[in-house]
């Protein structure tokens, strides 16, 4: 601005919290269970997946761009299946344990600490599901193998200083620095405020 430095100004810094990457990822894996008393099913009814939740995310190591961040959590599931005729259910918590690679643009030097776990947010952005079911033979033992595909979310969150510069002026002094301004820098002022919806 024109001017400006004969006028008393004061740089005011505001430190806030602000997210420097943010990512989601698919994720897919197999699970194997059993069947009860190691019958050999003839078929798999249905299966369900519940209760999927996170346990913990914990920054696992760093590259110049991404930031490496490993949530670890787990999920019921419930399949039902036929043997010699009669229904069957089986069920397990199943843990998962996902490696995301999150690009930031603040560089790893704003991670470090102890406090680099207070930094991140993580969530499931889409609850897990079935993709498929197979009755397969595991090492001997008759088994239903699952398609489980889920998608996890994740921000890295750290500080961030902006800095805003306040410029104290009497009406006088205003006046003077709008009219130091050409008519095209000020196309504003002539607006009428009415005419606005």
């Amino acid at each position: 601005m024109k001017d400006m430095h004969n006028y008393s100004s004061n740089m005011i810094t505001i430190i806030t919290n602000a997210v420097c990457g943010k990512t989601t990822q698919s994720c897919q894996t197999t699970i194997f269970i059993a069947s009860k008393g190691n019958v050999e099913p003839t078929q798999v009814l249905g299966c369900t997946i519940t209760n999927a939740k996170i346990h913990e995310s914990i920054f696992e190591n760093f590259s110049n761009n991404n930031i490496n961040i490993r949530i670890n959590g787990e999920f019921e599931i419930h399949v039902w299946y036929e043997t010699n005729g009669d229904t069957t259910v089986s069920k397990s918590t199943e843990k998962f344990s996902e490696i995301i690679s999150v690009p930031t643009f603040e560089g790893v030097n704003s991670y470090r600490g102890e406090s680099l776990n207070q930094n991140i947010l993580a969530w499931i952005n889409k609850d897990p599901a079935s993709l498929g079911t197979m009755l397969v033979n595991k090492c001997g033992i008759p088994a239903i193998a699952i398609q489980v595909e889920y998608e996890l979310g994740v921000e890295v969150v750290g500080e961030a200083k902006v800095n805003i510069l306040s410029i104290k002026s009497d009406d006088e002094e205003r006046e003077r620095a709008l009219n130091s301004y050409s008519n095209d820098e000020l196309y504003f002022d002539n607006v009428n405020y009415d005419d606005v919806d």
